[in-house]
């Protein structure tokens, strides 16, 4: 049974008796069914109620499409609208998501149908489920990369197979996890397998399983992973190294859903979702003939490409922090430390920032200083140059407060701004700034938020953080 988080309000609008029934002994699993069987109760429901989500017919009152009335004061009423009806016609459905209409289904209706349809409601409903999850779960600004990762949003409505692409450490099993739990909601059932830690000569007995006495040492019984994962998630990590006699064996398990343990003449059924990561280029192999292609073409189905974090360094400041907070210990990391750690390659991407962190969490000092980096970082690491301070300093004198600002700035920043930092203070400064430059190129750009993300070269929660503010601020000059 697909998880919520809340329980729902559901309304159907069905003139068929037998229709409405169904629908409604599908939806009581999760949640309280209203009825309407006609337009003007369903009209009076929605005007009167409180409502998740809406399923109508079209073909209500003697097949008037009168459905089509409702689709509309459903969505104004912040009610997510889903169409069931036995049309077909390309107008009749363009016309239902013209209406707001979210989903558009034909009859018969099944549970199959439902589970999609619930799903896609609580990622819509959520209002970016994906970013919350991903602000938490996988630290990343980079809007490429998170745009690479909304395909998240499409995996969790179908069972494709999924095959993340990443250099190692770049955070491919933690992507695997979340798109498990944003399917299923826990951690039950992801069962993992990374093939490359496996000696080959025991990699298929941890796959399939085994029976007692199927080889020395098998003293009693043992499920394998694709067993564990029925109803859930199997991941398998760097499957590009497993021998190619096992793939064969896999493909076939795949395919089928059924598998024969080693020693066992009785076959086993699983279904599961599949989850599979490799630093390595499939295609590359294939072509070398050192993986399989029919296997190469099961398991791919979503494609995911994870950066490396040499190539988005504007998230290696984050994950410092993030990583920081994960220790009841607190250090400080100062600029001229954090620069020079955002001027290193990693390598080892993630997990190798991560242990740096831990390390440098465990020094005796509170202050990290450039001293206590690893020495190989300290070596390689290439970071931004400042702009050297050696030309004269100009002193200007604001509220009795005097500011020594250096000629090289003081070009950039006006008299009226050093002014309106003495008094309000840095904050509210850049606060200020963000604003009057947000509003200023979301009008110049028509309003399209794309645009101005771009030129701005800011991330998606910035732009929205920095409009509710613009419009808390406009809403209390209203009020005032």
């Amino acid at each position: 049974m697909l998880k919520l988080k809340k329980q729902m309000n559901f309304l159907i609008i069905e003139d068929d008796q037998l229709s409405r029934l169904t629908l409604s002994n599908l939806l009581k699993e999760y949640g309280l069914v209203y009825e309407a069987k006609d337009s003007q109760s369903a009209i009076d429901l929605i005007n009167d109620g409180q409502f998740d989500m809406a399923f109508i017919d079209l073909d209500l009152e003697d097949g008037d499409l009168k459905g089509l009335e409702i689709i509309s004061p459903a969505s104004r009423k912040g009610i997510y609208p889903v169409v069931l009806s036995g049309r077909e016609e390309d107008g009749c459905i363009e016309e239902a998501y013209l209406k707001g209409c979210q989903d558009y289904l034909v009859k018969p209706f099944n549970k199959a149908s439902l589970d999609m349809v619930l799903k896609k409601f609580s990622l819509i409903e959520g209002k970016g489920t994906l970013r919350k999850v991903l602000a938490t779960n996988y630290i990343t600004q980079d809007e490429p990369l998170i745009k690479e990762l909304e395909i998240i949003n499409e995996i969790v409505l179908n069972d494709k197979p999924v095959l993340i692409f990443g250099p190692t450490g770049t955070g491919k099993s933690h992507i695997a996890k979340t798109i498990h739990e944003l399917i299923h909601g826990n951690d039950d059932k992801f069962i993992a397998l990374n093939c490359s830690e496996i000696p080959e000569n025991l990699l298929e007995s941890e796959l399939f399983g085994y029976e007692k006495g199927a080889f020395s040492g098998a003293d009693k019984n043992k499920k394998g992973k694709l067993e564990l994962a029925d109803g859930g998630t199997l991941f398998l990590d760097e499957i590009a190294t497993m021998p190619l006699l096992l793939q064969k064996k896999l493909l076939k398990a795949i395919e089928e859903k059924t598998f024969y343990p080693l020693g066992s003449e009785k076959s086993v059924k699983s279904n599961f979702r599949l989850v599979s990561a490799t630093c390595e280029d499939l295609k590359s192999l294939v072509a070398k003939g050192d993986f399989r292609e029919d296997l190469y073409f099961r398991i791919e189905g979503y494609n995911i490409n994870l950066k490396s974090l040499a190539e988005r360094k504007g998230d290696i400041a984050l994950l410092v922090k993030h990583f920081l907070k994960k220790s009841i210990r607190r250090v400080v990391i100062p600029a001229d430390v954090m620069n020079v750690l955002e001027g290193y390659q990693w390598p080892g991407n993630i997990r190798e920032l991560r242990k740096c962190v831990e390390m440098l969490q465990s020094k005796a000092s509170g202050i990290i200083g450039l001293n206590d980096l690893p020495s190989n970082i300290v070596a390689n690491s290439h970071p931004c140059e400042k702009v050297s301070v050696s030309t004269p300093v100009a002193t200007i004198k604001t509220n009795e407060v005097v500011t020594s600002v250096s000629t090289a700035t003081a070009s950039f920043i006006s008299d009226q701004q050093i002014n309106y930092i003495s008094e309000h203070g840095l904050k509210a400064f850049i606060e200020k700034v963000e604003d009057e430059m947000v509003d200023y190129f979301y009008k110049q750009n028509s309003e399209k938020v794309r645009q101005t993300l771009q030129q701005l070269k800011i991330s998606n929660s910035s732009f929205y953080r920095i409009m509710d503010r613009l419009k808390a601020e406009s809403n209390g000059q209203l009020t005032q």
